[in-house]
């Protein structure tokens, strides 16, 4: 099975001086009293209509009906951090930094691919096998924007904290991840092949190391849908139907966009808890989660993806992040994910609970 460990885990050891240390995972243990600082000036509110507005734009296709055309096979394997790096004071860096950052972080992914990679019998698969399946060791993973966070509000390009709630989801799900598993059906759906992570909505720039990094858009006048390798397809409806009710929770949620001159707006509701697509795997959301996507084409190669999610049950703020993906030119088709093939976390589920039962039965036994 691929492995699915930290997005940025290659550039945070090799890019320190550009970037600090990049981790892509918000920080499930920052305490509350990091968001009880000294007074500040008030914030501007974010506004996303100025800020898509700064991005450059070039030849863009259009569909019939005269709407930008968001077809096409995209990825958001981008170098880009989440969140700003605490040594980081800068909001964006230079075209040199970025094509530096991108050689050294190519480099570590070709250094970890050559490692030996021969496994023990009973032991996990090495990180250098699974590297051949890793984003970065092919082709050097871009970095599409000068920005230092893919995370645009708060302007201090960090995720809100967490609230009290959302850290117990994490640790409960931390620990239920690394006891010993009953069976099977006791691990995540990810290690089971069945939902991968990382599939949206929402989308975040996934970097060196990371996988199911490309997806498909298909579009009509009335409905786009994206569609993930893990062909896991979200319908985005823009013919004006209603939205499901209350009491109907979907792990998607129900999409309905509209257009904003260029731009595609996606409004998110009717989410289930824990189903944002696994994006927020760590500690989950809430029903009450609303997302807003924005999607804008800038030329034949780059589209601009931006989002804005608020859910009081999770974070103490709404927070957005844009960045831009990049279009795969070379392929005329969505590649299937391959999961089942070689994966090997359930065979160590099905042997810790072996152990677990053998060990039960010892000592019954005993007594």
């Amino acid at each position: 099975m691929r492995n699915k460990n930290s997005a940025f885990v290659f550039a945070s050891v090799a890019i320190p001086a550009l970037f600090g240390l990049i981790s892509a995972r918000v920080h499930a243990q920052r305490s509350q009293s990091a968001a009880q600082g000294a007074p500040q000036a008030p914030e501007k509110p974010y506004d996303w209509k100025a800020s898509f507005a700064k991005y450059p734009t070039g030849n863009v296709p259009r569909t019939r009906d005269g709407k930008p055309d968001l077809q096409g096979i995209w990825s958001h394997s981008i170098l880009t951090p989440l969140e700003r790096p605490g040594a980081q004071k800068k909001a964006e860096i230079s075209e040199a930094e970025a094509r530096e950052a991108e050689d050294v972080a190519h480099q570590s992914a070709i250094n970890i691919r050559v490692e030996p990679t021969v496994t023990p019998p009973g032991e996990k698969t090495t990180d250098a096998y699974n590297s051949f399946w890793r984003d970065g060791y092919w082709y050097k993973v871009p970095i599409t924007s000068l920005h230092t966070s893919q995370v645009v509000d708060p302007p201090d390009g960090r995720v809100p904290p967490l609230t009290a709630a959302a850290r117990e989801r994490g640790q409960e799900s931390y620990e239920r991840l690394n006891r010993p598993a009953t069976g099977p059906e006791d691990r995540p759906l990810s290690s089971r092949c069945v939902r991968p992570v990382r599939v949206g909505p929402p989308f975040m720039g996934s970097g060196p190391g990371s996988q199911e990094s490309t997806f498909q858009i298909v579009q009509s006048h009335d409905v786009v849908v994206v569609r993930p390798e893990a062909h896991e397809s979200q319908m985005i409806y823009l013919d004006g139907r209603a939205r499901p009710p209350e009491n109907i929770r979907l792990y998607k949620g129900a999409a309905r966009g509209h257009w904003e001159g260029d731009t595609l707006v996606v409004d998110y509701t009717n989410f289930k808890d824990w189903g944002m697509g696994g994006t927020f795997g760590d500690y989950g959301n809430t029903e009450k989660a609303h997302l807003t996507e924005r999607w804008k084409r800038l030329d034949e190669n780059r589209l601009l993806y931006g989002f804005t999610i608020e859910d009081p049950g999770t974070w103490t703020r709404p927070w957005s992040i844009e960045f831009v993906m990049w279009r795969l030119m070379d392929q005329e088709q969505l590649v299937e994910y391959a999961c089942h093939e070689g994966n090997v976390g359930l065979e160590f589920t099905l042997s810790a609970a072996r152990a677990k039962e053998k060990e039960q039965e010892n000592e019954n036994r005993d007594h």
